[in-house]
């Protein structure tokens, strides 16, 4: 936008002044672009994830594998004997003393709270094993 010149006064007078939206319009959209990339959009937490059942039936061949059942009120058991969040981990730790490469097989009811798993996965890591999978309902 420039109002200098032998011009300016005369083609002010005549049409007003001309700004130019250029710019700013390129301003806009930069600040767009960076709302919508750095924006963290919430999931609505209001609807309840039922999982879904397996239809294929076999089961993988992982011998070395350790299986923890969660119940819908966050009771545990490894290898079907009810245990503690201590117990939980000194069984974790002996199976990850024998075998680094076990795996940690988690089958939890479909309406168990998300945080009981999120312990069980707690108490593999502190014990140095990185194999987690999860078991289908029948």
């Amino acid at each position: 936008m420039s109002f200098s010149g032998p011009h300016a006064k005369r083609r002010g007078a005549a049409r007003g002044v001309q700004i130019d939206l250029t710019p700013l319009i390129d301003v806009v959209f930069q600040l767009l672009i960076f709302f919508v990339l750095t924006a963290t959009f919430q999931q609505n937490p209001s609807f309840r994830v039922k999982l879904p059942k397996a239809k294929n039936r076999e089961v993988s061949a992982e011998p070395k594998a350790v299986v923890v059942e969660i119940s819908p009120d966050g009771v545990i058991e490894v290898d079907k004997k009810r245990v503690d969040d201590k117990e939980l981990e000194l069984r974790l730790c002996a199976a990850a003393q024998a075998d680094v490469s076990t795996a940690v097989n988690i089958r939890a009811d479909e309406s168990t709270q998300h945080q009981h798993v999120i312990k069980v996965m707690d108490a593999g890591k502190i014990c140095g094993l990185e194999r987690f999978g999860i078991l289908h309902g029948r």
